[in-house]
């Protein structure tokens, strides 16, 4: 039982592992013993991520590049992480993009880049991924959503994000139906509030942090380390009977609003 979360010779992919909360699940899943591939546009940061994680974890990390909207990208990523690791295990979508405007002004080509980045991207991996995971009869896929896929908010802007995590969620319930016979799992991970430089905003706003918090039982923001725990938990043989979930880590806050 004490190794059931152990990921030793596993291999993850971690779309979205140059930095935030992508960086850190990256370096969980290493410091559990597994191979962890990071993929994003930013190649020179990519490659400074991996250095850093294996120098901790002394697990082996390997940085590659590409684009999420373009099919042809996410192709050859799964092809060069096959070639170098062999196989697939673990894939995980960290990718996102959140451009906060107002509804009646939204710009069609902000919400085609939200789209394309977080639906787009997460079908696009998950289906060259999953491929993978079919032909040997296993795999573990873990979206991060929001729970604003499944709650609205008080402040605006948010048309697009909702729906876009909302399209997440959904991806992730057909595909672990669909997939289940191939012994794949299919989860994702749906925060509220998390400690990061994007949450900066609410988070220097007193008056505004309090208004969230307020409808929150644990009374805190998230931090980075709650999200990792529970993708390392998903990723592992703990989870093996868990599929089509969306594991809300948000203090209770949709429990009671």
């Amino acid at each position: 039982m004490s190794d059931m979360f152990r990921l030793d010779g596993k291999v993850a992919v971690v779309i979205g592992g140059a930095g935030g909360i992508g960086e850190l699940i990256a370096a969980g899943l290493a410091q559990q013993g597994g191979r962890v591939a990071i993929a994003s546009r930013n190649i020179q940061k990519l490659e400074a991520v991996a250095r850093q994680i294996q120098s901790e974890s002394k697990s082996e990390v390997v940085a590659f590049q590409v684009d999420v909207t373009n099919e042809q990208s996410v192709a050859q990523l799964t092809e060069r992480v096959v070639s170098r690791f062999g196989t697939v295990d673990i894939l995980v979508n960290s990718q996102g993009v959140n451009l906060k405007k107002p509804a009646a002004e939204f710009p069609v080509d902000d919400w085609e880049l939200m789209f394309g980045v977080n639906v787009k991207g997460t079908m696009l991996t998950c289906r060259e991924f999953g491929k993978v995971m079919i032909g040997k009869g296993k795999g573990k896929i873990i979206n991060l959503s929001s729970v604003r896929g499944i709650r609205a908010t008080l402040w605006g802007g948010n048309e697009a994000y909702c729906a876009t995590k909302g399209a997440v969620d959904m991806i992730t319930r057909t595909l672990a139906a669909e997939w289940a016979p191939h012994n794949i799992n299919v989860n994702a991970i749906a925060p509220s509030l998390i400690y990061t430089e994007l949450a900066a905003r609410t988070l220097q706003d007193p008056e505004r942090l309090q208004r969230y918090l307020a409808n929150v039982p644990l009374k805190r923001v998230g931090q980075p380390r709650d999200v990792v725990g529970v993708c390392v938990f998903l990723a592992s043989d703990a989870s093996d009977f868990i599929t089509g979930q969306i594991l809300y880590v948000d203090g209770g806050l949709t429990a009671v609003a």
